[in-house]
C-alpha cells in the first residue's frame, strides 16, 4: 500500500518531467553541433590574402588579351612564349610585399598550353624554344614560393583550351571520333593532376578554372587523385566538392556579413538556379545555418582601375593598376568581412612584374601594416569582460575583432559599445564575426573603455582578438 510521500514523490516527478525535457531540448539548441573547418580551410583563413600569378602565352602576341577570342582560336606558335628576364623571385618578392601568404600560378589557361615539363600533355614547354625546350615556370615558380616563405598553389584550366578544341569541357561533336577524344582529354587532364600533385611537393591549393565540372560527365575525375597525393590541399572546386567559395564577383569585396558556412559541399558547380540568384547573394553571403564549412574568396586584378580589368598584362596599360584608395577599401571590405582576398598579378613579355605594379603592392602592403600592424589598446587574453581600456584616450579610427573559428562560427549578434561618463552607449552593431570583423568609424573615437556584448550565439564566445587601430 503507497503512503502519502509515496504519491507526493509521484506528483512531483509528473509535474518536473515537462520541465525536464524542455531543459533538455533548450540543452540541445545551445550545443548544437557547428560545421568546422579543416586545417587546410583554417590555414586559407588565417593567410587572408593571396595573388594569383597569370601567364599564358597572349602576354606575348602584343596585343590586348581577348578571352573570347582566346577560348576559341588556337595560337599558331606557342615559340612566341620567350621571357628574356623571367624571374619567378621578383614575382613572389612582390606579392610578399603587399602581405600575401601564398601565390597561385596558371599551369595551364585557354590555350591549353602548360608551363611545365608535362609527359601526358605534349603541348608543354618541352614543345618550344626557351631554355632548349628544358624550362618548367612551375618548378621556378614553387623554388620561389618556398625561398620567400609564401605557400605555392596551382590553377589547372581544364574547361576551356583552344589547342585541344574542348570548349565549356566538351569536344564538339556525337560522333565516335569526337567521344573517344573526351575519352582522351579526361585522361590527360588527370594525367596532368597527378603530375602536378607528385613532382613539386606540399601544395596549399588546387584551383580548376570554371571547375573541373562532373566526373560522371564531361569533367575528368580529379579529386581522388588530389586527395591520395595531396591530402593537405585546399580543393576548388568540381561537382563533388569545394574547400571554399567564389564571392559572386570579381570586385575583391564581400558584403557584410559574409559566413563561412554554406548549405552545399560543391559551391556553385550544380543548382545555380538557385545559387545564383539575386546577384550570386548566397555566394557573397553564405548561410549561417549551413551545414558546410566553405568560407568566401575575394578575387580581383590588380589592374583593374579606369576601366581595366586585366588578369594578363597588356602592353601600354600601367595606368590600370588601382590606387592605393582602392586597395585599402578592399582589404577591409574582404579579410574584414570574413573572407579571404586573392589578388591577380600578371608578369610582363620580360617575364617581370612590372614596376608600377611592384611599386604599388609595396606601397599596398606597407598601409596595411601602418594601420593594422599594432593595435592602440587591445582586450587582454582571458578577461571574460570582453572590454577594452584607452585611459590615455588615444584617437582610433578602426575596431578589429576575431573569434577563434577553429571551434566555429559561435556568434549570431553583437553590439560594440563605448562608455560615455557612467552610460554605455551603442557604438557599432553586427552579426557575423568570423575569422576577423573590421569596423572602419565614420568618425575619429578617443572612448576610454568600450565592451563587446553577445547578444545570440551557438555556444559561449570563443574570443581570439578586440582591440582598436
Amino acid at each position: 500500500m503507497q503512503t502519502d510521500s509515496q504519491h507526493m514523490s509521484y506528483r512531483k516527478i509528473i509535474i518536473l518531467l515537462p520541465l525536464f525535457f524542455l531543459q533538455c531540448a533548450w540543452s540541445q539548441q545551445q550545443t548544437k553541433v557547428l560545421p568546422l573547418p579543416t586545417p587546410s580551410q583554417l590555414r586559407w583563413q588565417q593567410a587572408e590574402m593571396g595573388v594569383l600569378i597569370s601567364y599564358d602565352l597572349p602576354v606575348f602576341q602584343g596585343k590586348t588579351y581577348n578571352q573570347a577570342v582566346n577560348r576559341i582560336t588556337p595560337i599558331p606558335d606557342a615559340n612566341i612564349f620567350n621571357p628574356d628576364a623571367l624571374d619567378t623571385d621578383q614575382w613572389i618578392r612582390a606579392a610578399a610585399a603587399a602581405g600575401a601568404r601564398f601565390a597561385v600560378l596558371t599551369v595551364t589557361h585557354e590555350t591549353g598550353f602548360a608551363l611545365y615539363q608535362s609527359d601526358v600533355n605534349p603541348y608543354c614547354m618541352k614543345a618550344i624554344r626557351f631554355q632548349d625546350g628544358k624550362g618548367d615556370v612551375v618548378r621556378d615558380f614553387v623554388n620561389s614560393c618556398r625561398k620567400y616563405g609564401l605557400e605555392p598553389g596551382l590553377y589547372v584550366g581544364v574547361r576551356w583550351n583552344s589547342f585541344w578544341g574542348v570548349h565549356d569541357f566538351k569536344v564538339e561533336g556525337t560522333s565516335q571520333f569526337a567521344k573517344n577524344r573526351q575519352s582522351a582529354y579526361k585522361r590527360m587532364c588527370e594525367g596532368m593532376v597527378r603530375e602536378l600533385c607528385t613532382r613539386y611537393g606540399p601544395l596549399f591549393m588546387i584551383w580548376f578554372d570554371g571547375g573541373a565540372d562532373d566526373p560522371t560527365g564531361n569533367g575528368p575525375d580529379v579529386l581522388p587523385i588530389v586527395q591520395q597525393y595531396q591530402p593537405q590541399c585546399l580543393f576548388y572546386h568540381n561537382a563533388q566538392r569545394a574547400d571554399f567559395r567564389w564571392g559572386g564577383s570579381e570586385s575583391g569585396t564581400v558584403p557584410y556579413p559574409s559566413w563561412a558556412t554554406f548549405p552545399y559541399p560543391y559551391s556553385h558547380a550544380k543548382n545555380q538556379s538557385l545559387i545564383f540568384a539575386n546577384n550570386f547573394q548566397l555566394l557573397k553571403q553564405g548561410d549561417a545555418d549551413g551545414t558546410y564549412w566553405m568560407p568566401a574568396m575575394s578575387d580581383a586584378p590588380l589592374r583593374g582601375s579606369k576601366g581595366g580589368h586585366d588578369w594578363f598584362w597588356n602592353p601600354n596599360e600601367d595606368h590600370h593598376v588601382s590606387p592605393l584608395t582602392t586597395l585599402m577599401k578592399m582589404y577591409v571590405e574582404s579579410v574584414g568581412h570574413n573572407s579571404t582576398l586573392i589578388v591577380g598579378l600578371t608578369p610582363d613579355n620580360r617575364g617581370l612584374i612590372p614596376k608600377a605594379d611592384e611599386e604599388r603592392l609595396r606601397e599596398w602592403g606597407d598601409s596595411i601594416r601602418a594601420r593594422f600592424g599594432k593595435p592602440l589598446a587591445a582586450w587582454h587574453t582571458g578577461d571574460k569582460d570582453y572590454q577594452i581600456s584607452n585611459p590615455e584616450g588615444k584617437t582610433f579610427t578602426a575596431i578589429v575583432v576575431q573569434e577563434d573559428i577553429a571551434v566555429g562560427e559561435r556568434v549570431r549578434s553583437f553590439v560594440i559599445e563605448e562608455k560615455i561618463g557612467r552610460q554605455w552607449v551603442k557604438l557599432v552593431e553586427g552579426t557575423c564575426i568570423g575569422h576577423k570583423y573590421i569596423h572602419l568609424l565614420p568618425k575619429v573615437s578617443t572612448a576610454k573603455q568600450l565592451r563587446l556584448r553577445v547578444l545570440t550565439s551557438q555556444g559561449p564566445l570563443q574570443l581570439k582578438h578586440f582591440a582598436v587601430y
